[in-house]
This record gives structure tokens, C-alpha cells and sequence, in this order.
């Protein structure tokens, strides 16, 4: 599964693997790859709203309009679709643990 790919490449990019651009560019190249496979699980009306709020730069209530949906809807679907790639993409830009010895 790709997300444990990315807990891997995030800890090996944080400790500088074969190099601080190799680590950047492996993880710019996860999370093309983690957005394309979430982008596949959208429904057809959430990659709708995406593309009219970030393709044509439709306000929130220019999308309800062209939609016929409450602005709250279209509100709830990108935050619903925020949250979603947050979880996808956290694990490679979680700060690692600091472990305090004999705790």
C-alpha cells in the first residue's frame, strides 16, 4: 500500500537518505501519486466541485449555483475532501518522534 511507502520515504527524506534533493523529490513524487489515487476515489461530484473551485475559480456559492446545491454542501465536500488528503499525505510531513531515554 502506498501509505506505508510514505511513512519510508518520509523517514528516510528526514534523515537526509542519499540526500536532502533525493529525499524532496521522492516525496514531492509520493504525493503526486497519493493525490492521483485519491482523486481516482472522489466521486464524480467531488472532483466536479474541485475543479470548479480550483480549475475555474468558482466561489464556494458560484459552485452551489451552477450545482443547484446548498453552499453549505459544497462547503462540507472540500472540507470532507481537505481532510481526506491531510490523512493521505500526514505521514510524510509528520515531524518524526522525539524519544526521551529511560521514559
Amino acid at each position: 500500500m502506498a501509505s506505508k511507502d510514505a511513512v519510508h520515504i518520509s523517514a528516510d527524506a528526514r534523515r537526509g537518505g542519499a540526500g536532502s534533493e533525493t529525499g524532496s523529490a521522492a516525496r514531492q513524487a509520493l504525493a503526486t501519486n497519493l493525490t492521483q489515487e485519491l482523486l481516482k476515489e472522489l466521486s464524480r461530484r467531488e472532483r466536479l466541485v474541485l475543479m470548479l473551485r480550483y480549475t475555474e475559480e468558482l466561489t464556494v456559492a458560484e459552485i452551489a449555483a451552477v450545482l443547484e446545491i446548498a453552499v453549505a454542501e459544497v462547503e462540507r465536500m472540500l472540507e470532507n475532501i481537505a481532510e481526506r488528503v491531510r490523512r493521505r499525505l500526514e505521514p510524510m510531513y509528520r515531524r518524526p518522534v522525539q524519544r526521551v531515554p529511560g521514559v
